[in-house]
């Protein structure tokens, strides 16, 4: 590693930043990009908020052609302290996961030895004690009265609809946990091992190779990245848009890792409080339902936004302001009950 004195501005490929200075990013980041070749999307985002923790500013420069992408850095301020995302980084005070962390290992615990193997969502929902979205709407049907779009009593929500528009909510919502089930699995010392799964388009679970699982992931990333720019609703199509594209390429809908833990029962506590998260999760959720609600009846949807909504489900939503209280009655129930 190169040091690097105080004031100093810096012009770097990624490669240099990651294989000369990489005191400046985490050691996720650089792992990550180890197995990438690439900063992916979210990475990328790390990237630049571990950047600017160390320099007055911080400005991307994409590739194109032979020109490789860098990174044009300003004023190194001397801080040596590693960047880490859940503290206090110059904004609001973060998340604090202490207990989120012990609710999990509580959960692997559970595992010890079972020879079962078990994927990330698994884990989350059992830690959280919710049922898996496709359930979940099935049970929150039968409490959807007195909705505008709800006439003479019959049930008009198109379920297809209800289960894409939960998906995409869950999946936003849920997704820092799931990081925290990724950053227990590097951090602490638990000893378990792998398999890689697949869903086929008949819906059939397989296994499938390491090399397989890597490729497809990596196909997963460009393809996400690729996306990365649309906004509002069509982002909500995102992952629904690449898992179709991947299962056109490869023939599977999904692919994950499952866990199968060995002397997991030191992790067993109850160093945590199950409704004080979900009540926690519960506000966050509602307070998202209301902020698009919002944002959207403020705004005329664009072009590439109406091309993504043709059949004016999230438009009717808004526009009957109904958003935040299908949210809110669907995460009560889900969560709470």
């Amino acid at each position: 590693m190169k040091e690097i004195k105080l004031g100093t501005n810096l012009e770097l490929t990624v490669s240099e930043l990651v294989e000369e200075y990489s005191q400046l990013l985490t050691n996720e980041i650089v792992t990550s990009f180890q197995k990438q070749g690439r900063f992916t999307g979210n990475t990328k985002k790390s990237v630049i908020k571990a950047l600017e923790n160390k320099f007055e500013s911080v400005e991307y420069v994409a590739g194109a052609g032979k020109r490789k992408a860098k990174f044009i850095l300003t004023n190194y301020n001397g801080n040596v302290e590693a960047y880490n995302p859940y503290k206090i980084n110059g904004g609001s005070v973060a998340y604090d996961w202490t207990e989120v962390d012990n609710m999990i290992k509580n959960q692997i615990a559970k595992y010890s030895n079972d020879k079962g193997y078990h994927s990330i969502s698994s884990i989350i929902h059992s830690s959280l004690k919710i049922e898996y979205i496709s359930d979940a709407v099935n049970n929150l049907y039968d409490e959807l009265t007195d909705f505008k779009t709800l006439e003479n009593g019959d049930k008009k929500y198109n379920i297809e609809e209800l289960n894409k528009i939960f998906e995409w909510f869950e999946r936003y919502q849920l997704n820092n946990i799931k990081n925290r089930v990724r950053y227990i699995l590097k951090n602490e010392s638990i000893d378990f091992k792998e398999k890689y799964m697949a869903l086929q388009t008949g819906g059939k679970f397989v296994n499938i190779s390491s090399e397989k699982y890597k490729e497809i992931q990596k196909y997963k990333a460009e393809e996400t990245e690729l996306l990365q720019d649309l906004k509002g609703n069509a982002k909500m199509h995102v992952p629904r848009v690449v898992s179709e594209n991947i299962n056109h390429k490869f023939g599977y809908i999904n692919v994950y890792t499952t866990f199968s833990f060995i002397d997991t029962e030191k992790l067993s506590n109850d160093d945590f409080d199950l409704q004080k998260i979900k009540l926690e999760l519960l506000e966050k959720w509602e307070k998202q339902g209301l902020k698009k609600e919002k944002k959207e009846l403020q705004k005329e949807a664009l072009l590439f936004e109406s091309f993504f909504i043709q059949e004016s489900f999230y438009k009717e939503l808004f526009k009957n302001k109904e958003y935040a209280k299908l949210m809110n009655t669907f995460v009560k129930l889900h969560l709470l009950a």
